[in-house]
């Protein structure tokens, strides 16, 4: 299997975000946002004073389903790491499609502290595949609610025999040594250090 990087047929309004690039945001246990990077305020227009101590769906796009929090949180509980796809807003009203790998965080003394999410381009092939199931979803929330749509949707992964990792991942067609090996991809963590005066 392999990643696809070729441009993407997106909705309009989205944009494609740089393969080389990765959006790195920290969380805390309640999932709040607690830092984002240069490369997520450039995507997504957001001032960092506007999203500071916000929920983590506050930067999601309204077309992502109400479930969605709670799937990230249940699996976050589960595993140390493991990879999600979420669709972003901007602060224009456009948005922007990601291939995300979340892992846990500790302090200095070693006590955990939340998540670091990570974000990259999402492989073409897992669009219309991710869309699909994000729709079958938000009917089923609008229709019976959002509990309706959590038992739907543990309802296919146990008939498919997965955990929500697995099936990230069978969506983006890619296993997790090579997602891994994608992820270490990142043009800003392997540019050229400048030499540092002083303090900074």
């Amino acid at each position: 299997m392999t990643l696809n990087y070729d441009t993407m047929a997106q909705k309009k309004n989205c944009i494609q975000l740089d393969v080389a690039k990765k959006i790195k945001i920290k969380i805390d246990d309640k999932f709040r946002i607690l830092y984002v990077n240069d490369y997520f305020t450039n995507v997504s227009g957001f001032k960092v004073s506007e999203i500071i101590l916000k929920n983590f769906d506050t930067i999601l796009d309204p077309s992502m389903p109400k479930i969605t929090l709670d799937l990230l949180e249940k699996t976050a509980e589960e595993l140390p790491k493991f990879y999600a796809i979420l669709k972003g807003k901007t602060k224009d009203g456009g948005c922007y499609w990601s291939f995300v790998r979340v892992t846990q965080r500790f302090n200095q003394d070693r006590e955990f502290s939340g998540y670091l999410l990570e974000g990259k381009l999402l492989p073409t092939v897992a669009i219309s595949k991710i869309e699909k199931m994000y729709s079958v979803l938000t009917e089923i929330e609008n229709n019976a609610g959002k509990e309706a749509a959590l038992k739907y949707f543990n309802g296919f992964l146990e008939e498919k025999g997965v955990n929500f990792n697995e099936f990230v991942l069978a969506i983006a067609e890619v296993n997790e040594k090579k997602a891994e090996k994608y992820f270490e991809i990142d043009e800003d963590a392997i540019a050229p250090k400048k030499k540092k005066r002083g303090w900074f």
